[in-house]
Parts: structure tokens; C-alpha cells; sequence
């Protein structure tokens, strides 16, 4: 049997002595080994030191076995730690780091804050620069119908002619606007730099409206103020005006008168004219012509006596028919020298009246008295007795000139016939054109 070695107990403790045993590990058999390195790597710098691993100073050897023996039991109850300096500077760092980011969080809040007014602010400045904005004022002010402002606010005003004003313009734009929808839309150029607009009553376009920016004032953060840079009212100059009229009238067209420029045919002779020549001459008539009127117009005229003289459309020939004038200082008295010599003819004709009955009230070389004195069937004319002169009455009076008129009576001869029975009622219907001759007035012709 092989006899076993006995260990040394010095290095190999006994069984019952694992318990208490430590190895002193740092027995220096390493110490004369020579460290190698890698070339191109860290490599440390001078000598190698030599650090303990302890944090402690080591027990006296009998307090050694004393400490060992007790660590079992002193497991369970804690022992006394003490701070170190590094653990101050981490809660010191950590007290830092709460205040920075705290006070970083307060600084971006009130940052986030102004951000969000200044936000606002930017985007009511932009809100308030946008041109349909100034639109909306725009077409306030159609909605108001308020036609001076709107003619005010207008950069090319519509041409004036000579017979209309701004009153006349204003009232026309008005028109087309009255019992309307108004709305706007953009035109078709649009553009974010050159807005523009169209204006529409009921859906059709009346204006147009182009704005541009101010190169003198701007809203904040730069955004532009607009102004109108251009600005029509779609006024169309569509009526025209034809008249015609004596040439000793005076002839107004919404109360000014026309001149002879606007003359566009003159000497033209009356058809009547038969009828007083050689004696006189009645008025020549003449046209007039203008155009590129806004409203129909309002004509009017005045005759050679200062007095309104008549005015009728003809709406065939679409012409202001200018009559004659019908007023006289002396009407009454020409009328009744009508009256009477219509009267003298009746009897005249009917035969109750001499030879010479008409001499006075016809020119004495006047053509239509021989034709009359030459007519016989007055000498055969149905035997009665002298007539009554009834129902008379003047049809139609037209004052010429200062030296000329017409007039047309009619009457009616109630006559009793020579053989009895009911009276006879003969009408007559004279049409008689009168000349001032040598300050009488005299008849120069019948128009039958």
C-alpha cells in the first residue's frame, strides 16, 4: 500500500479547516514577467505601479482569524457605508441637470408662446392682405347702390356727349343694377400679383376691376395693401336720335339744344307750300342726327314765338317729329277770321251769299277764288231757304310763321227746303291756308 504524502497545511488546509483558510494571491511569482504589447497599439507610459485592491488596512493576525470566524454570523446584519466624493458630485450633477432641464423646459414653453403669437399675428396679417377682402368693401358699396361713390371709384369714366352729363350717366349705371343679384368672380387674367375681377347683376358682367399693390404701404410682415389700378363700368352707348323739325323751331335734346352741326339734311320743302305760294313761303324742315346716347332721349322744341311747339315719335321711321305750334298771342282772332271765312264760302257755295261774298277774305288774284267764282252749280243749287249756321267747330290750327297759318273748320248749314219737310244739315269741312298780306290776313289756298 502507497503511502500518501501528507499535505502541508500550510498551503492545503485540512477539511475541517476550509472555512477559515485565505490565499494570499499576490505571492509575487509574476513579478519578473515582462509584459508584451502589440506594435501600433496603447501601450502604457513609464513604470508599471503596483495597486493594492484593498480599501482597507489589514487586520492584525489575530483579528484575522477573529473577523473570519465571525463573518458568517455577520452576514445578516448590515454594515455602516460611508458616502464616498464621488457619489456628492452624481447628486450633485443630478440637482444641476433637474434646474437646466427645467428651466429649459419654461424657456421653450414661453418660447413656443411668442411663437404662437407671432404665428397668429402672421397669419391675420396675411388674412387681411388677401384682395377679396377689398372686394368685399367693393361690392358693399353696390350693394348700397350708392351710384356716387361707385362713379367716383371708377379710373375711366364713360364719354359724355353734348346732350348728357354725369347725372344722366349715373342714372343709367343705376338701372343696371337696380332689382339685381350682385356677385363678382375672378377675370379670366387672374393672377395672385394682378387680381381682377368681374362685377355681374343677374349674371351679367356691368364692371371689371383690377387691383395692383402699394408700392408706399404694406401690411405687417411685408404683406401688400391693394389699390384699384383700374376700374370700368361696362356703359354702352347704344340709343340714337333721328328728329325732324321746322327750321324756325329751336330744338333741345334733354334740354340742350342742337346745333347746327348735327344737322344732317336741311331744305326740305313742305308738300303744303302749293298752298300760300307765290304769297309766302312756308318753313323748310330739317334733320338732325346724333348718336351714342346712354337713355333715350327727352326731345322737346320751341317755336318762332317762344312757345312750346308739339313732338311725336314715329316709331316706324324711328324719328322726333317736331310739329308746328299751334299758339299765337293772336289765336282767337285768326281763328275766328277762319271761322268766318269758312262761313262766307258754305254760303257762298250754296248760293245764300252775293257774287263779291269772298272777294274780302280771298287774295284778289288768288287762283282758287277764280276756280271757285267759275263753279256755276251754285246757280242750280237745290232752292231753300237761307240756312242756319250750326256746330261749328276748329278742327285743327297750325301757326306757320309770322305770316302764315292754317286752319280747318268745320260747321254744319241747317237749311229748311223750299218744298217743306225736315231741315237739310250740309256739312262743310274746310281746310284754308291764310297769308299776311299788306297786314291782312287773306286766304291763299283750300286744300280739299
Amino acid at each position: 500500500m502507497e503511502k500518501k504524502t501528507p499535505l502541508d497545511t500550510k498551503i492545503y488546509p485540512l477539511d475541517d479547516d476550509w472555512a477559515d483558510f485565505t490565499v494570499n494571491l499576490n505571492d509575487g511569482w509574476a513579478d519578473d514577467v515582462s509584459l508584451v504589447y502589440p506594435e501600433g497599439r496603447w501601450r502604457p507610459e513609464g513604470e508599471l505601479t503596483s495597486v493594492s485592491t484593498n480599501t482597507e488596512e489589514e487586520p492584525a493576525s489575530g483579528e484575522q482569524e477573529q473577523t473570519t470566524s465571525s463573518s458568517s454570523s455577520n452576514l445578516a446584519s448590515p454594515k455602516k457605508v460611508t458616502k464616498s466624493k464621488g457619489k456628492k458630485k452624481r447628486n450633485t450633477f443630478r440637482t444641476f441637470m433637474i434646474v437646466w432641464l427645467g428651466s429649459l423646459a419654461i424657456i421653450i414653453a414661453i418660447a413656443l408662446g411668442y411663437f404662437y403669437q407671432f404665428l397668429e399675428r402672421y397669419e391675420a396679417a396675411y388674412q387681411i392682405s388677401r384682395p377679396y377682402h377689398d372686394m368685399d368693401d367693393i361690392m358693399s358699396v353696390f350693394e348700397s347702390r350708392d351710384i356716387d361713390t361707385i362713379y367716383n371709384m371708377l379710373t375711366l369714366h364713360p364719354v359724355i356727349g353734348d346732350f348728357e352729363n354725369e347725372d344722366t350717366i349715373k342714372g343709367y349705371m343705376l338701372s343696371l343694377l337696380a332689382d339685381k343679384e350682385l356677385t363678382y368672380v375672378k377675370g379670366n387674367h387672374y393672377t395672385e400679383d394682378y387680381p381682377e375681377y368681374y362685377i355681374e347683376a343677374d349674371g351679367y358682367i356691368v364692371a371689371e376691376l383690377s387691383l395692383l399693390k402699394s408700392p408706399v404701404e404694406s401690411h405687417d410682415y411685408g404683406f401688400p395693401v391693394w389699390y384699384i389700378s383700374s376700374f370700368e363700368f361696362y356703359t354702352i352707348a347704344t340709343e340714337e336720335c333721328r328728329i325732324e323739325a321746322p327750321e324756325n323751331c329751336t330744338v333741345y335734346i334733354n334740354g340742350i339744344a342742337v346745333s347746327d352741326n348735327y344737322c344732317c339734311q336741311d331744305h326740305i320743302e313742305l308738300e303744303e307750300n302749293v298752298f300760300v305760294q307765290p304769297y309766302a313761303s312756308l318753313p323748310q324742315v330739317r334733320d338732325y342726327y346724333t348718336s351714342g346716347l346712354y337713355t333715350a332721349p327727352t326731345v322737346t322744341a320751341i317755336d318762332c314765338f317762344g312757345n312750346p311747339s308739339p313732338v311725336s315719335y314715329n316709331a316706324e321711321t324711328k324719328t322726333y317729329e317736331v310739329a308746328f305750334s299751334s299758339a299765337s298771342d293772336d289765336a282767337e282772332s285768326m281763328k275766328q277770321y277762319a271761322i268766318d271765312a269758312v262761313t262766307a264760302y258754305a254760303n257762298y257755295v250754296s248760293n245764300d251769299s252775293p257774287d263779291d261774298a269772298l272777294d274780302g277774305y280771298f287774295a284778289s288774284d288768288c287762283e282758287i277764288l277764280a276756280m271757285i267764282k267759275a263753279n256755276t252749280s251754285r246757280q242750280y243749287y237745290t232752292a231753300h231757304h237761307t240756312p242756319e249756321i250750326k256746330n261749328v267747330e276748329v278742327v285743327d290750327f297750325i301757326v306757320y310763321s309770322e305770316d302764315v297759318y292754317y286752319c280747318e273748320v268745320y260747321l254744319e248749314q241747317h237749311m229748311l227746303l223750299s218744298w217743306g219737310g225736315d231741315p237739310e244739315i250740309v256739312p262743310t269741312d274746310a281746310h284754308f291756308y291764310f297769308v299776311n298780306i299788306n297786314g291782312e290776313w287773306k286766304v291763299t289756298g283750300i286744300q280739299y
